[in-house]
């Protein structure tokens, strides 16, 4: 038990606090975001969704950050929806540190997520990565 506590502490190591009165603000999104990138699409189970949720809220409703997402251009969305939150979460960061968008790192940073999510296969979503899907019968 003991163990399974260790665990479960070390894959949500450095979450940020919660924001006061549950109301998140730039620095908080932008720690927030810097964590959530570093883990898997599953890690911390409700803590990680409720941090994707609010960042997501704060996204939409800023005034100060426009995140706009071709389906052509990201080909792996249509196959692997559940990577549009990191990648939204991706280019709302690199907006906020007025980061140029750089399509290959943006590519490495999902595949990054893709290996530390348990659900995801690297060896399945890498093809679509690179825009070259594996023929299936």
């Amino acid at each position: 038990m003991f163990l399974t506590a260790c665990l479960f502490c070390w894959g949500c190591q450095g979450v940020p606090d919660w924001p006061e009165s549950g109301v998140a603000n730039a620095d908080w999104v932008q720690d927030a975001i810097a964590w959530r990138l570093q883990t898997g699409l599953d890690a911390c189970g409700e803590t990680g969704r409720a941090v994707d949720a609010l960042t997501l809220e704060w996204i939409a409703a800023s005034p100060a950050v426009r995140v706009e997402i071709t389906t052509n251009e990201w080909p792996v969305l249509r196959h692997y929806p559940e990577l549009k939150t990191p990648l939204i979460q991706a280019l709302a960061w690199r907006e906020l540190q007025e980061m140029k968008y750089e399509k290959e790192a943006l590519v490495r940073l999902l595949r990054r997520v893709v290996r530390k999510t348990d659900g995801l296969k690297s060896s399945r979503v890498r093809p679509y990565l690179k825009h070259k899907p594996t023929r299936t019968s």
